[in-house]
């Protein structure tokens, strides 16, 4: 049985899923998004005690159409079998505490997949989904919102191991970054130059959008990430020790999120924002200019976040996204041997999934979905 209850915010249970914080709320919040938190109590059948999670669901419009969107979630390590009934019951417990006129409720999925979903059609993954479902209602979005893909490189290795795990052209790159003596500099949200060098990395963050045909952040989407980070460290309120006993309603750390840049001869090669949620690092946007390519810069700048965040105590570093395979047809090959020469393990996510609640303005939505770029 799943009983869900709307939640105060500050009353979320710890987690190192940055896409589940109330920070990750309230940037969307800031965006335009509408965050509800709720508390879910799980019980299933193979065990007599509740699991309690907190959860962050951010009501959506695309096209007129709206809808509710989880991101990476559910946190639950459920058995295969399990999974499709378990998202089916959660998804009809929300649909209680939404508002009515919500169409469907999105899942980006936590779960990872032994199979790449790309290499089946999707009535065949909708069939398999459904199996041992009530309602057989759980459809495979046209694509994929978070990228269903991944390269996740285990930081609790020595430096000596992660540099021995990657590729040998990578390893050489990142040499070459510093005997060509790149410049990596590092900013905070308490670092007085942060926004003028945040407003020069956009810069080039817009022209590799453009360049290589993405969507692309405003700037004032990136500055409100830095200021909602100074908000919530200014609202933390430290706790005494006592005994080495850490009360149950110690607060919890908020994100932090860091500015790096590559420079050489006071130019601005490259630049990447990573994000540190309790032990886990995020490669979230990059940008890179043509200039000095050869110098190879952003080889030189991975490593900077690698060792990084290494120091921060994070045991992972997910590098966000990567194409489903080594084809080299596709128009992203470049990121895929970029990210999986720096050694990490390929992970294969279950994607994004929709349960309908209003079919009619479902397939609506799905129309407008295929033709929207």
């Amino acid at each position: 049985m799943i009983y869900v209850n709307k939640a105060d915010p500050s009353t979320m249970s710890a987690t190192d899923n940055l896409f589940q914080t109330h920070f990750w709320g309230k940037i969307k919040d800031l965006s335009g998004q509408t965050p509800v938190y709720f508390n879910v109590i799980f019980k299933s059948n193979e065990q007599s005690d509740e699991i309690n999670f907190s959860l962050l669901v951010l009501l959506r419009k695309t096209n007129g159409i709206p809808y509710a969107y989880i991101p990476k979630s559910p946190p639950l390590s459920i058995s295969k079998d399990k999974q499709s009934q378990f998202l089916e019951e959660l998804a009809l417990a929300l649909q209680k505490k939404l508002p009515k006129n919500i169409v469907f409720l999105r899942y980006d999925l936590l779960w990872s997949s032994f199979e790449q979903p790309e290499n089946l059609r999707p009535e065949l993954l909708e069939l398999k989904m459904n199996y041992g479902t009530q309602t057989h209602n759980l459809r495979k979005a046209f694509r994929n919102f978070l990228p269903a893909d991944s390269v996740v490189i285990n930081l609790r290795l020595p430096p000596e191991r992660l540099l021995m795990n990657m590729r040998q052209q990578t390893r050489n790159s990142i040499r070459r970054a510093y005997k060509e003596k790149i410049d990596f500099l590092i900013y905070d949200c308490s670092s007085p130059k942060l926004f003028e060098e945040l407003k020069k990395w956009h810069e080039i963050y817009v022209n590799t959008a453009q360049r290589k045909g993405f969507y692309f952040e405003k700037y004032e989407y990136f500055e409100s990430i830095f200021l909602t980070e100074r908000e919530f460290s200014v609202k933390q309120k430290p706790f005494c020790r006592e005994k080495d006993i850490i009360p149950m309603n110690a607060t919890v750390p908020p994100p932090h999120f860091y500015l790096f840049t590559a420079y050489k001869d006071n130019v601005l090669l490259s630049g990447l924002i990573l994000a540190i949620c309790e032990n886990n690092a995020y490669y979230m946007y990059a940008a890179s200019s043509p200039e000095k390519r050869e110098c190879m810069p952003n080889y030189g700048l991975q490593w900077e976040v690698i060792r990084f965040a290494r120091s921060k105590g994070c045991t992972q570093y997910d590098l966000m996204g990567i194409p489903p395979n080594d084809d080299k047809e596709n128009p992203m090959a470049g990121l895929y041997i970029f990210k999986t020469g720096f050694g990490g393990r390929n992970i294969h996510f279950e994607g994004t999934w929709d349960f309908p609640y209003n079919a009619g303005k479902y397939k609506e939505f799905q129309l407008s979905e295929q033709f929207s770029k």
